[in-house]
């Protein structure tokens, strides 16, 4: 299966503080995962194992675990998280946070 996440806080994640994961092969919702306040950005692991999600009500990343659709770690960051971007070898996620005109740097584990 084909599948990806997807938040940005529109349809009918809209208010409800999750994501969903579709399947791309036949464009319907396989799981709805929630995590913070006000879900934004999304980055996926280049391996697809992990999503980070930027939740800018709550001033958090959730880590996903994309195999078992559920929320492995809730990581505290900068004010109203917004962007997020991997670095090529994973080992970085960069969170671009709005409010406070910072960038938090996550180490992934990876590597």
């Amino acid at each position: 299966m084909n599948k990806k996440v997807t938040n940005l806080n529109t349809g009918s994640n809209r208010g409800s503080d999750t994501v969903s994961v579709i399947d791309t092969g036949s464009n319907t919702v396989t799981a709805t995962i929630p995590v913070g306040d006000y879900p934004l950005g999304v980055a996926v692991s280049s391996d697809g194992r992990r999503a980070y999600i930027t939740n800018g009500g709550s001033d958090t990343v959730s880590v996903i675990d994309t195999g078992s659709n559920t929320v492995t770690a809730i990581i505290p960051v900068g004010d109203s998280p917004h962007g997020v971007a991997l670095a090529p070898d994973g080992r970085r996620a960069y969170i671009a946070n709005r409010d406070s005109d910072t960038v938090s740097v996550i180490d992934t584990g990876i590597g």
